[in-house]
Formats: C-alpha cells, sequence, structure tokens
C-alpha cells in the first residue's frame, strides 16, 4: 500500500506540474486525454484481468455524458447535481453488470459474441443518438450548458480531472493487490479451474464489466463539463476502438498504461492532425510496432525492463493466519448413479450407469478409452449434461447443477492435465485455492485474505512431494509437469471436499513420484475420512489404493468388486488388461 501511495503522489505532482510548465491550453488539451485515459482504465482492468474485450465501452461515456448536460442544463442546486451523477453512475454501472451476466450465464466462452454486441449496442447508440433531437439535440448535440459550480474549464476544471485521475489510478492499483483482483485475473486465466473451485465466473465477469462502466461514466460526466458539448459521436463506435487502441498499447495489463497510451497516442495524435497530412500512418505504424513487438503495451516494456534491476522484494516469510472452515451440509458423501445417460447429439456417452458408492472409502475407476470414465466425472460436476436418470449424492440430486454449485455440494476434481493457473505464481495458486469457498464478500476486499492457511495445507506443502514448490514467488508456466500435479492436487484438497473426484493423479510422474502422489492419496483419505473417485490406468495404483474397483465399458457398469475379484472376472479380462510403470 505504500507503493500505491507513493506512486500517485508522484502521478499527483507530476499532473499539477502540467499547467506551471506547459500553460493552461496545453493543460486542456491533456485534461481531455486524461478523460479518455480513465475511461481506457476501466477497459485495461476488463481486458487485461478477465480477457474481456469491449469493443462498445463509449456507450457509457455518451450516455453518461447526455445525462450530465441535461442534468447541468435544467437543475441549479450543487448537491442535487452531485446527487443525480451518483445516480448515473450506479445506473449505468448497473446496466453494465447486467449485460455481462446476462451474456455469460451457462456460456464462459461468449467472449466473441459479448464484444460484437457491445460493438452492435455503440452503433444503435450514436444512430439513436443522432436521430433523438428531442432528448440529445441531434447531430448538433447538446450545448450552452454551464459546468459544475461554474468551473472555468481551461483553468479550474483541469485539477479536478487530475484529482479523479489520480484516485481512478490508485483505486485500480489496490484492487490489483486484492484477492478481488486475484480472482478476476485467474478467470482470465483458467475459467474452467475457477468454476470447478466454486466461483460463478459469470457473476465475477459481470462485476468487473459493471465497474469498467463505472469508469466510463464518470469519464462521460467529465467529458461534458470539459468539453461544453455533447454529440453522437460521444456515444459512437470510432471513439470505442480509439480507446481500445491507447489500451493496448499503452499497455492492458498494467494501471498506467491506459493514460500512457490514451495521453500519449491521443496527444501525439491532435498534434499531428493539423501539422502533418499523413498523422493516421503515423499513428498506425506506432500502434502496428507495440502490438507486434511488445504484447505488452508501453508499460509492459517499461516494467520488463524494471524488472531485469530490481528483485522481486515481496518475501515468502508471510506471517500467515487461519483460515475458516468451510461449511458443508454433506452428511453421507454416498453418489448414487440411477440409469444415468448422457448423449451428445446420436452419441451414447454414458448408457444407463447404474452405480452406489460406499460413504467412504477409495473407489477407483477403471476401464477400456472411451468407456465413458472421466464422462461420469462430468457427469457429476456438470460438465456434461446427463439426458436421463440422476446423480444424487446425500439423497440430493446433483446433475446438471451448474460447476460451480457443485462444488458447493462438497465436491473437488482434479483434472488429468493439471489445470492450474499458469500466469500466476504458486503463492497466488494456493491462495485461491484456500479462498474458494471459503471467503465471503467483504473478504475479496482484504489484505489479509491471501495469507489464509490451514494446518492441514501447510503440513501438506512441508512435504517431500511438494519440494518444488518451497518457491512461493515462482511462475507456475516455470513448473516441470510432475510439479504441475501436485501443485494442483494441493489446490484441490485445500478445499477439504468430502468428495475427492481425480482423473490419473499419477499421468506423467516418475516410479518415485508416483509413490509420492498415492501416498498422498491414501494419507489424505484416511485424515478426512471421505469419498475419493479416482480413475486410473495403472493396475500398480489401482491395487495399492482401491477399497472398491469399477469396471466401465461401452458407457456402463461391466463389473463392480474388490481389486482381485476384478482381476480375476473373466468378462474384465476380455475387454480391458491395464498396465504398470
Amino acid at each position: 500500500m505504500a507503493y500505491i501511495a507513493v506512486t500517485s503522489a508522484a502521478l499527483l505532482t507530476v499532473l499539477l506540474l502540467v499547467p506551471q510548465l506547459f500553460g493552461t491550453f496545453t493543460a486542456y488539451q491533456i485534461g481531455l486525454f486524461l478523460i479518455y485515459g480513465i475511461v481506457a482504465q476501466g477497459i485495461g482492468f476488463l481486458w487485461g484481468k478477465t480477457g474481456i474485450l469491449p469493443l462498445g465501452q463509449a456507450i457509457f461515456f455518451g450516455i453518461a455524458a447526455y445525462a450530465c448536460a441535461q442534468i447541468l442544463k435544467n437543475i441549479d442546486s450543487l448537491p442535487l447535481q452531485i446527487a443525480l451523477f451518483v445516480v448515473v453512475v450506479a445506473c449505468l454501472a448497473l446496466l453494465g453488470f447486467a449485460l455481462a451476466f446476462i451474456v455469460f450465464k451457462g456460456r464462459s466462452d461468449s467472449g466473441p459474441y459479448f464484444s460484437l454486441i457491445t460493438l452492435a449496442l455503440a452503433m444503435i447508440c450514436e444512430q439513436v443518438a443522432g436521430t433523438a433531437t428531442n432528448t440529445t439535440g441531434g447531430f448538433n448535440g447538446i450545448y450552452g450548458y454551464p459546468t459544475i459550480a461554474n468551473l472555468d474549464q481551461f483553468n479550474e476544471l483541469y485539477y479536478v480531472i487530475a484529482i479523479v485521475t489520480v484516485l481512478s489510478t490508485a483505486a485500480i492499483s489496490v484492487l490489483n493487490t486484492l484477492p478481488a483482483g486475484l480472482v478476476a485475473r485467474a478467470v482470465s486465466d483458467n475459467e474452467k479451474r475457477m468454476q470447478l473451485f466454486g466461483f460463478p465466473t459469470h457473476l465475477v465477469k459481470g462485476l468487473v464489466f459493471g465497474l469498467s462502466a463505472a469508469f466510463a461514466a464518470v469519464a462521460g460526466i467529465l467529458f461534458a463539463n470539459h468539453q461544453g458539448i455533447v454529440t453522437p459521436t460521444s456515444t459512437g463506435f470510432l471513439l470505442s476502438a480509439n480507446l481500445v487502441i491507447w489500451t493496448a498499447v499503452g499497455g492492458r495489463n498494467h494501471v498506467y498504461g491506459p493514460l500512457i497510451g490514451a495521453v500519449g497516442i491521443g496527444y501525439l495524435s491532435s498534434e499531428l492532425r493539423g501539422s502533418f497530412v499523413y498523422w493516421e500512418v503515423i499513428v498506425a505504424l506506432v500502434f502496428i510496432i507495440v502490438v507486434l513487438k511488445y504484447p505488452g503495451g508501453i508499460a509492459g516494456y517499461l516494467v520488463d525492463i524494471f524488472c531485469r534491476f530490481k528483485k522481486n522484494i515481496r518475501s515468502t516469510e508471510l506471517h500467515l493466519c487461519n483460515a475458516p472452515a468451510i461449511s458443508t451440509s454433506i452428511v453421507q458423501p454416498k453418489l448414487i448413479f440411477s440409469k444415468t445417460k448422457v448423449k451428445m447429439g446420436p452419441v451414447r456417452i454414458l448408457n444407463g450407469v447404474d452405480l452406489v458408492t460406499p460413504k467412504t472409502g477409495i473407489v477407483c475407476i477403471i476401464g477400456p478409452n472411451g468407456a465413458g470414465k472421466t464422462s461420469l466425472l462430468n457427469a457429476i460436476t456438470g460438465n456434461l449434461i446427463v439426458s436421463a436418470g440422476s446423480v444424487s449424492l446425500d439423497n440430493k440430486y446433483i446433475h446438471n447443477l451448474p460447476t460451480h454449485k457443485a462444488f458447493a455440494c462438497g465436491i473437488a476434481r482434479k483434472l488429468q492435465v493439471p489445470s492450474v493457473f499458469f500466469s500466476l505464481t504458486v503463492f497466488e495458486n494456493i491462495a485461491l485455492a484456500v479462498i474458494a469457498g471459503r471467503a465471503r464478500f467483504l473478504d475479496f476486499f482484504r489484505p489479509s485474505t491471501l495469507k489464509w492457511r490451514t494446518a492441514e495445507l501447510t503440513n501438506l506443502l512441508n512435504s517431500e512431494a511438494m519440494t518444488a514448490l518451497v518457491d512461493m514467488e515462482k511462475p507456475v508456466s516455470a513448473l516441470a509437469q510432475g510439479h504441475r500435479q501436485f501443485l494442483e492436487f494441493a489446490m484441490t484438497t485445500a478445499v477439504q471436499p468430502k468428495v475427492l473426484l481425480l482423473d490419473e493423479p499419477c499421468a506423467g510422474l516418475s516410479p518415485d513420484e508416483t509413490r509420492m502422489m498415492t501416498n498422498l492419496v491414501r494419507d489424505f483419505q484416511e485424515r478426512n475420512n471421505g469419498l475419493i473417485i479416482l480413475i486410473e490406468h495403472d493396475m500398480s495404483i489401482v491395487r495399492d489404493l482401491a477399497d472398491r474397483v469399477v469396471v466401465l465399458h461401452q458407457g456402463a457398469v461391466l463389473f463392480e468388486g474388490s481389486y482381485d475379484d476384478v482381476r480375476n472376472n473373466k468378462s474384465v479380462q476380455d475387454v480391458y488388461s491395464g498396465g504398470t510403470k
């Protein structure tokens, strides 16, 4: 937080010196691009953290500007004006939230559609603004209204813009250090894993888009005061496109990137426009060079240079605190499959599975490739739609629940290919796992939440198997495949599930690593006395772990029993023979 205070103070100092060093007219020009920079910061947070690219952010900017102009034109009371500005920002934030929530609910892959929807809405808004003359003034716009508190547009208003710019920068900087910012980054990195951790990712996307809409609305209010006129171009696609370009060039992943892009590229464009015929070519070349050579933008390039000369100073010796317990209503973690069927088009994936698991112990699922083993787990976690029959847990139907609600039922899952957050550090991966299912709304805005640990997780991280995870600041992308397997196991068990689903947890491990993973699985089951369903092809692992073995064939249960019973069964021998390492 001290770093944020120092950088914010430095930014404020620089902005306050602009009128003194360059004059009031230059400050007036830069003030306009600072306003655009505030919108771009919202775009940068949305695009850089969640991976959503909005192509119509001018919608919220323009609507807020029009609303501001009408308020200033018709209302004289300053307190009432400010109250109405707050209402406008809140309403537009809610509109943005609702739009993203609806688009992404049930469809995590709707990013391109969402971008196109915002683009279409921007085009519609510009058309409506140009024709609704009674409300917007048509193509001539709204003009002739006073500024808030009658501030001088060429002098006093600049300082208001500078202060709001510093506040918006500080707000995003703080948010980046909080669990809420980490959750937003994780959604972009691995949305599937976040859903398996119980996070409703469509809600997260809606909240972040609502926040970006609020930034655009605040900027729109400043714009209406600054320019003294609001026209349909304030809501259109051209402005939206420029905002995206400035964000990309400046760097969407850093809070100062959008400001650098808007002020640097925007101001450069305005200066070249009147003195150089081919100014657009110059701006386009700058954009192409930055995007191709420095995908992280100008700010990303500067941060990379800075990091070469400065070690990461965050200590891994954190003052950790005890995480709250996860509350669950599950009493008997017994899964019941009753004539469960899953189809994809004409293909039958599960063909009437009848299976009742014990309340505790390790159940190993084996069978030839294509038998439906992973599909069985997908039916439990809501990744596949059950077309007939049912899946129940503790006498409650759980089939066809959204993935994040399956987690709320006490179910955690480790995938065959390690599903971790590759762009985050080991520390951040572990922190997300501990937060899952424990954090309440306010906890996402407390830095101390990132320090939560459980005694069991601490013991696990100190075990022989987890030695590769000692360096908590190491990026997960730098870990070997086997180490990622152990990291995902630690993350999955950190949520203390009643039902643990493991899909080939030893895949890609050496014999020594396989031994360590096998011991971890058995130890976890004995300590928690829950139910583990494990898919495995290595029969030596099945022999060492299984309390019960279920053989699947052609989407149905072929046989179930003890390891010896399965090994000696003629029907099983005819269709399947597992291997060993």
